[in-house]
């Protein structure tokens, strides 16, 4: 084993203070972004681990941020929420921060149970992977810590939130279904679930506004309960040529519901989603989907959230990460 590295070390060797050193790792102001970087590369190239607990005695701090997930959204151990959870915990592990995650179960939902990592005074901020219930969020907000929103936003809330930008994305995405020549576009996703699912089915009806396609209800399909929990999906009468699915996992749902009735992907019907999931790539034929950029989402949050930590008067409101079409071989060109 080799010489444990220390403060002191990382400071000889960028030619700079020790006290600069240590404002760099603990995210204190008196640095530049620039030289912060620089010293945390350093350090996880030497393998310096900055001791928690005796920064803890320090500063009264627990050097730990809670995430919350909603039980509905992890029903499945491909839940998208769950590898977003894991990029989470990576990324504060570079600014020496342990990310604990805690599932919130219906029960403790409804009931507007405090988190177990608030009660036991274990965090310092606290992330919230996926909506809630409003009740439950506004407990949330309530309480005396820094807190992020992460791939929602709530009406009236002052929390400051990361979000893809749902509303172009699925503007976008149906463009390229009528740009491919289809009219009959349904939309799969129980518009008042989340703000997520609600942004992309607006900007679906703006795409449909602008080309002049109506609006028909029964194309408007629900893929879940008031639980948030999915449901069989009940396909309409006069079958759309093309789906726009809130997300992959309802996609893969779908391409399996279409099949039961003999329809083929995407001879019969073009189905697209958003996430670029693992269901995007184990559906046959692969789905085309949106790329929301969770790396992009994920470092934001995590830069938020210490912000907030060493500053929490500070405000950043809704933060809009652009995504990016990925193009698969769900989607047939009809003859315009």
């Amino acid at each position: 084993m080799g010489e444990k590295i220390s403060m002191s070390d990382l400071a000889k060797e960028l030619g700079i203070s020790k006290v600069s050193v240590s404002k760099a790792l603990s995210d204190k102001e008196g640095v530049s972004e620039e030289l912060r970087t620089k010293v945390k590369e350093l350090a996880m190239q030497k393998g310096y681990r900055i001791n928690n607990s005796a920064r803890s005695l320090k500063t009264n701090r627990q050097f730990n941020i809670g995430i919350l997930i909603s039980e509905k959204f992890i029903l499945d151990k491909e839940a998208y929420y769950f590898s977003v959870s894991g990029e989470i915990i990576r990324k504060l592990d570079d600014y020496g921060i342990s990310g604990i995650m805690e599932i919130i179960n219906y029960q403790a939902e409804k009931n507007c149970v405090p988190p177990r990592v608030y009660n036991e005074k274990k965090v310092d901020g606290i992330i919230v992977l996926g909506q809630l219930r409003s009740e439950y969020l506004k407990m949330i907000e309530d309480i005396n810590l820094p807190v992020v929103f992460f791939d929602f936003y709530v009406k009236d809330s002052k929390t400051d939130s990361i979000v893809a930008d749902n509303f172009f994305s699925g503007y976008a995405l149906t463009n390229l279904l009528i740009a491919r020549g289809h009219k009959k576009i349904a939309y799969v996703g129980s518009v008042m679930a989340t703000s997520s699912i609600q942004d992309r089915y607006l900007g679906y009806y703006k795409s449909l506004i602008e080309n002049q396609v109506p609006l028909r209800t029964d194309y408007v399909i629900e893929d879940r309960d008031e639980q948030g929990r999915f449901i069989d999906l009940q396909l309409p009468t006069d079958l759309p040529t093309a789906f726009v699915c809130n997300c992959d996992r309802v996609a893969y749902s779908l391409v399996n519901e279409l099949r039961k009735i003999g329809k083929k992907i995407p001879t019969d019907c073009s189905v697209v989603g958003f996430d670029n999931s693992i269901f995007s790539t184990i559906t046959d034929p692969q789905i085309t989907t949106v790329d929301n950029n969770i790396d992009k989402m994920v470092s934001t949050a995590v830069k938020v959230i210490v912000k907030k930590i060493a500053n929490p008067q500070r405000t950043y409101d809704r933060i809009l990460i652009p995504g990016t079409i990925i193009e698969r071989s769900s989607v047939k060109t009809l003859k315009i």
